[in-house]
Parts: structure tokens; C-alpha cells; sequence
């Protein structure tokens, strides 16, 4: 056994090296270098993701550190609200998932691990006197996004008299939050329920159910457009994507009859939100589309590529710079046990390596490392991660540590975790 395990670890060595040698990049390559560098009427996120070089500490699992968050309000869980800001500090949207009214947290998580509640969703909306009195808003759900502003994007909505075929009755709200003084900003009142957000820097985008309708928020003019993409009764998307050269892409879901099986394309928008191109997605489906979550995991790469994951464990690809076929590449299921939830996705180097926390059915929850060039997966289990509702997205903090939120599933209390790589 001990034999194996030699010969185990020496093979992801070798992939590593490979890595780096096919990709020109070797020791010399400089933590937090500059992503991707387009033209000048190209737009880039301006965010750096805390790049480094990638070390053998990084292909051991990570440890996981449980972070420190007090009794807030009646929250239970996090649904993959995480984001960081330009110092790296994190944030949390916390939701309340029973009482009447409810109402989301925000929690910020500073470098020493330390939580701080900046607010939450209804009383800045009493402050700003919008919406009525009874409402609720017990869901930020999205991606908490840093925009080159200075400011932190994100969204919240409530479910309460959601069915299939109508919207919820108080509808979704897109905020920004100033990093530096805590203060929010009122941006959008939409009817649909904002359920997630994207940035390329200058734009916002958030997407709203039902119908997939895809709206953007200029930061600079404070000018909305949206365009309603489509999808079938019942089903959204709990991610869209936004690649380097701030493109953005959303799936379209069509059904041409009441037998007949949903058909996905992946839509290609450009910064004026024109339709570009759409790519098929034969892997988007399920037997019960209302159920089924589409994209639930994302990392941008420093090309601009953005690696992505759908509801089965499918891990697909972008390829900002190609077109055509070559845009978009499904490299099979990210597990190489077969389908499996992976709501988290990473990179170390935004060259080579993606890396993600899976969960198959009835089995320990495990750590996958996908290396680009070999396409070879390399995996380890994860039992301390058994009782824990996961989520997250390719969140970092200023010394590349990596987080997930969620909910301890023994306390039904909101649960984050710090995952690190130490010497």
C-alpha cells in the first residue's frame, strides 16, 4: 500500500512538471501577475484571482479550517453566496430560509478570519423606503462580485408565491456595497427573482427566473438593458458566465412541444448585450428540468477561458479567443467515478489546473485536480467534508486560500470553511 501510494504521488509530480513544461511557464512565474492582456476595445475583468506558481503543496488535498460565524438573525445557510473584493477580504450572503418576513445577511470576513455582519436586505430597503412593508427577502443567492469601482455586486430575492409559471411576489433587488465604509446602494427593483451576477469589470450582469432574462447595470452611467434569453417553466440556471474579453453566456432552454425533450444552447452575448453566437449543450438536461441546476460552478482562467461545470459533474470550457466548434469543449465528467455534484471550482496558476470539491451519491465527499494538458484527473477523499451542505465558486482570499459556504448539516446553522495549502 505504502508502495502505491509512492508510485501515486510521484505520477501527479510528473503531470505538474509536464504542465509546466508544455505551457513555457516554470519556478520563475510571479504570484498575482496581470490576467490576460486584450486589446484596447476589448474589456477585462479587472480583478487580479491571486495567481501563483504552482507549488507540491498543492497537490495534497487542502486542510479545512471552519471559520467562525456567530447566531445572525434567523439565517440557516449559505446557497453559494461568496465573493471577495480587491483586498481579498471575503464576503457571505446568509439567507433565512423560514419566518415571516425574511430577510438576508451580509457577513464580511477579514484576513484574520474574524466575521462582521455589514447589514442586511430589509432594512436597507426600509432605509431607502422602497418596496412594501409585509415583503420579504430571504435569498442573496448570487456570486458577491468586485467590479473595478472599487464596489462589491451582488442580488437578493424571496421565493414566497413563486410557482413554476409565476414570479415571485416581492420580485429581486441588485445592491452594491461600498468595500471600504460597509455602505449599501440601492441599483435595480426587478420582478423577477435575481438569482445570480456577473462582472467584467464595467458591467454588471444579473440573472433573473423565470425566462432566463438577462439583465446588465453600467457602473460607470448607472444605464440598464436586459434581454430576455428563455427557458422552460420551472428551471434556471444558479450560474452564467462572463469570459475575459466580457462576453457573456447564459443558457437558452427551448421545448418545441409538451412531449418533446428540452433542447439547451449556450447564447454568446458581446458588451451590448447583441446576441453573438450559440453553442449546443446536449449534456444540459434531466428528467426533471424544475430540479435540474444547469451551471453550478465557474473559474476564469488568466487567457480569459472560463472552465465551468453543469448539474451531472460535466466539466466544459470556453475558449475566449476561438469561435466556432472550437469555442466551447466539454471534457467528460470532471469525477472520474462518473456523475457527481461539484458546486465549486478553482484555479492555482489560471494556466493549467482546475481544481474542485465533488460529492458522488452515498460517498465521501473528495478533491479533484484536473490538469489541462494530460487531461489526467487526479482525486482524494474528503471525509471531514461529509457533513457539510457545500457550495462556492472560485472565490480566493489575498493569500490564495480558497472558501466554501453552505450549512452544517447536524446544527441546520450557516457553515464556511476555509481551505488552505500549507508548506
Amino acid at each position: 500500500m505504502k508502495l502505491f501510494g509512492g508510485l501515486f504521488f510521484f505520477i501527479v509530480i510528473a503531470i505538474v512538471v509536464f504542465g509546466w513544461l508544455s505551457s513555457g511557464t516554470g519556478s520563475n512565474t510571479a504570484g498575482g501577475e496581470t490576467p490576460y492582456t486584450p486589446s484596447v476595445t476589448e474589456i477585462v475583468k479587472p480583478v487580479k484571482q491571486h495567481y501563483e506558481p504552482v507549488a507540491e503543496r498543492h497537490f495534497k488535498k487542502p486542510l479545512v479550517e471552519p471559520v467562525s460565524l456567530a447566531n445572525i438573525g434567523r439565517t440557516d445557510v449559505s446557497w453559494g453566496a461568496v465573493g471577495n473584493d480587491t483586498a481579498g477580504d471575503i464576503y457571505v450572503g446568509l439567507a433565512e430560509s423560514y419566518g415571516d418576513p425574511r430577510s438576508a445577511y451580509l457577513v464580511k470576513i477579514n484576513a484574520m478570519g474574524q466575521s462582521a455582519v455589514l447589514g442586511d436586505v430589509l432594512t436597507e430597503l426600509k432605509r431607502e423606503g422602497i418596496g412594501s412593508a409585509t415583503q420579504s427577502q430571504g435569498k442573496i443567492h448570487s456570486q458577491i462580485v468586485p467590479a473595478r469601482d472599487g464596489y462589491i455586486y451582488f442580488s437578493s430575492f424571496d421565493e414566497a408565491g413563486e410557482t413554476e409559471v409565476r414570479l415571485p411576489d416581492y420580485g429581486g433587488h441588485l445592491w452594491r456595497v461600498n468595500s471600504a465604509s460597509g455602505q449599501w446602494e440601492h441599483l435595480l427593483a426587478t420582478p423577477e427573482a435575481l438569482i445570480a451576477v456577473n462582472t467584467d469589470g464595467h458591467y454588471v450582469y444579473a440573472l433573473g427566473y423565470w425566462g432566463h432574462v438577462l439583465y446588465q447595470y453600467n457602473t460607470q452611467t448607472g444605464e440598464v438593458r436586459k434581454n430576455e434569453v428563455g427557458s422552460v417553466p420551472g428551471h434556471v440556471s444558479r450560474h452564467f458566465l462572463v469570459d475575459g474579453k466580457g462576453h457573456v453566456y447564459v443558457p437558452k432552454i427551448s421545448q418545441s412541444g409538451i412531449n418533446t425533450e428540452p433542447t439547451a444552447m449556450l447564447v454568446e452575448f458581446d458588451q451590448n448585450l447583441n446576441p453573438v453566437t450559440e453553442y449546443p449543450l446536449p449534456d444540459y438536461k434531466s428528467k426533471n428540468m424544475g430540479r435540474y441546476r444547469g451551471i453550478i460552478a465557474y473559474t476564469n482562467m488568466r487567457n480569459g477561458d472560463v472552465y465551468f461545470t453543469l448539474g451531472q459533474g460535466y466539466l466544459l470550457q470556453i475558449q475566449a479567443n476561438e469561435s466556432g466548434a472550437e469555442k466551447l469543449i466539454n471534457h467528460g465528467l470532471f469525477n472520474p467515478a462518473g456523475e457527481a455534484n461539484i458546486p465549486s471550482l478553482f484555479t492555482i496558476d489560471g494556466e493549467q489546473f482546475v481544481m474542485g470539491v465533488s460529492r458522488l451519491s452515498d460517498a465521501d465527499a473528495e478533491w479533484l485536480i484536473y490538469e489541462k494538458i494530460s487531461g489526467a484527473t487526479v482525486n482524494y477523499t474528503m471525509p471531514e467534508l461529509n457533513d457539510f451542505l457545500f457550495f462556492g465558486t472560485e472565490v480566493k482570499d489575498a493569500s490564495g486560500n480558497f472558501y466554501l459556504v453552505g450549512q452544517d448539516r447536524s446544527s441546520r446553522k450557516p457553515k464556511v470553511v476555509k481551505l488552505t495549502f500549507p508548506e
